[in-house]
């Protein structure tokens, strides 16, 4: 045992560096601000990690924790971060001597002992042992181990943040299907107000037309009309069926019917106007595309190590007696062990490959991950950008609404006295129509293209959060 410990100790003292490359991060470009911010700043803002709940709606904040219980391809993540974890546990055990315990009890028993000429102990006769043994140990001389390791915890730390960017990914699929679901409702209130104006205007028409006062043409251009109104509103049922079939399936439910507020009650949250390009640092894709590349850089070190003396070390101490009392007492005391040194000779050039692959896929890494942030910086610019113009076009479908609500409503009255004809009526009820729908579409586009900002930056933040990654930025830039 005291060669044991002497082999460990020597062991730690020579085992201080690791072979293969220490990670550093890439050096990459990126800008200090977005170009769609309205004013620069590098000053920092809180957004609430929870942002669903900035829309003020109880039924979306519902439905989003809901999904992130609920859904199947965020359990499905979470088992597969689970099965990373298992697979670390098993790296590091590699760290640590393998201490086996094993106990024994052999009875062997003999009779007419004399025939033969054979000259053996009569009766029975039972053998107790006990031993505790090292398993193949190797001792980490050059870090391969180690490195192993350190991968294997990387790997682990990005299937968490893979998990985390479907959760988001989720999160944000399941606003935006209740706000399209939301603006479907709204069309659907809207299309009946249609049919029911277009069913008031063939009562009407037909009433006139019995009277003489218009023309069968003009009768049956309401019909059509009114028709029209009619297939609108099926239609937007149909998409309506088809987006809660979408959404059901975002929550792990069953086909149910899905209660939604009207898109006028759900509230356009607040983003300050300027975001320094740090806030990315919450991405989590960034930070899984990143321990993808420690992953990738310590394996550099896994497959330089096949050139280097592997070390490997097992021993046993036991103790064995004949006889139980003397197996507590006075026992017969066993040790052994048996250090093995294996060194490559000639490998046919398999480690220089094996080396060269881990050296490409490093590379390739860098790449990506060189790539998923020039992506998230022009996502989030992008959607800077959609959301400012969603919310100027708001305004302006606003001011257009108004003003032709007012124009069907004078028109109404001016066809219904015969100061102007059912054609140029019917003109103006289709530009309130067109309107009015716009309108919903364009509240659509500023709550949808909002979500979008949230998922580009990772989700929310705020000022008590811990950044799973440092500030992208370099010293110095």
């Amino acid at each position: 045992m005291n060669n044991i410990s002497l082999s460990l100790i020597l062991a730690g003292l020579l085992g201080g560096c690791a072979i293969g490359p220490d990670y550093v991060r890439p050096d990459i470009a990126v800008p200090k601000t977005f170009i769609h911010n309205e004013t620069n700043t590098t000053s920092a803002h809180a957004l609430d990690s929870a942002w669903w709940q900035t829309f003020n709606d109880t039924a979306l904040t519902q439905a989003v924790e809901e999904a992130l219980h609920t859904n199947y391809d965020i359990q499905s993540s979470q088992a597969s971060v689970d099965a990373m974890l298992g697979q670390f546990d098993q790296a590091k055990s590699y760290l640590y001597p393998q201490i086996n315990a094993s106990s024994s009890l052999n009875r062997k028993s003999v009779d007419n002992a004399s025939n033969g000429g054979y000259q053996l102990r009569e009766g029975i006769t039972s053998t107790y042992a006990g031993s505790l043994s090292l398993a193949s140990y190797e001792i980490d001389l050059f870090g391969k181990v180690r490195r192993a390791n350190e991968a294997a915890r990387a790997v682990l730390l990005s299937s968490s943040y893979a998990s985390q960017t479907i959760k988001l990914s989720i999160a944000s699929s399941v606003a935006a299907s209740y706000v399209k679901l939301s603006s479907l409702q709204s069309q659907i209130d809207l299309a009946r107000q249609n049919v029911a104006l277009t069913n008031e205007l063939v009562s009407f028409n037909d009433l006139k037309y019995k009277h003489g006062v218009i023309s069968e043409s003009v009768l049956l251009q309401s019909v059509s009309e009114h028709e029209n109104a009619k297939a609108t509103l099926s239609q937007l049922e149909a998409s309506k069926s088809a987006e809660e079939s979408t959404f059901n399936i975002l929550l792990g439910r069953n086909p149910t019917h899905v209660s939604v507020s009207s898109i006028d009650a759900i509230s356009i949250p607040s983003i300050p106007d300027a975001l320094p390009s740090s806030v990315l640092s919450q991405r989590p894709d960034i930070a899984s595309a990143e321990q993808n590349l420690i992953a990738a850089n310590a394996k550099i070190g896994v497959a330089k190590a096949a050139y280097y003396p592997s070390i490997k070390l097992t021993g046993m101490l036991g103790i064995q007696s004949l006889e139980l009392t003397n197996f507590v007492s006075n026992p017969a005391r066993l040790w052994e062990i048996a250090p093995s040194v294996s060194v490559p000779i000639f490998s046919a050039g398999r480690i220089a490959g094996e080396v060269k692959t881990a050296e490409a896929d490093r590379n390739q890494s860098i790449a990506q991950y060189k790539k998923t942030i020039v992506s998230a910086f022009n996502d989030t610019d992008n959607a800077i950008s959609q959301r400012s113009k969603a919310q100027e076009q708001i305004g302006y479908q606003n001011t257009r609404t108004t003003a032709i609500e007012k124009a069907l409503t004078q028109s109404k009255l001016r066809y219904k006295v015969g100061t102007i004809s059912y054609s140029d009526m019917l003109l103006v009820q289709q530009q309130w129509l067109q309107a009015s729908q716009q309108f919903i579409i364009a509240k659509q586009n500023a709550l949808i293209s909002t979500i979008s900002l949230y998922k580009a930056l990772g989700g929310g933040w705020n000022e008590t959060q811990t950044p799973p990654l440092p500030d992208l930025l370099p010293a110095g830039r």
